[in-house]
């Protein structure tokens, strides 16, 4: 996979975090750590996604449901 270097301003604490992971050994390096929250944030992210589209496909279908039945309401 191709990757591309860029550029991230992050506060002190979280680099110190980063760095105190790599020093327990369980990432190599800091752009390891950091591609690894990318990843985990683009999962989540995306299941929220998913979740929140389901959701509204079931308002729209409710709503073509109310308003197919409107008709007979009002009679």
């Amino acid at each position: 996979m191709e990757t591309q270097r860029i550029t991230v301003r992050l506060p002190q604490t979280d680099l110190h975090s980063i760095d105190l992971f790599i020093r327990a050994g369980e990432f190599s390096s800091r752009s390891e750590v950091i591609r690894h929250a990318v990843n985990d944030f683009i999962k989540e992210y995306a299941q929220q996604v998913i979740e929140k589209a389901e959701k509204m496909k079931k308002v729209q279908e409710l709503e073509m449901a109310v308003e197919s039945i409107e008709p007979y309401m009002k009679k």
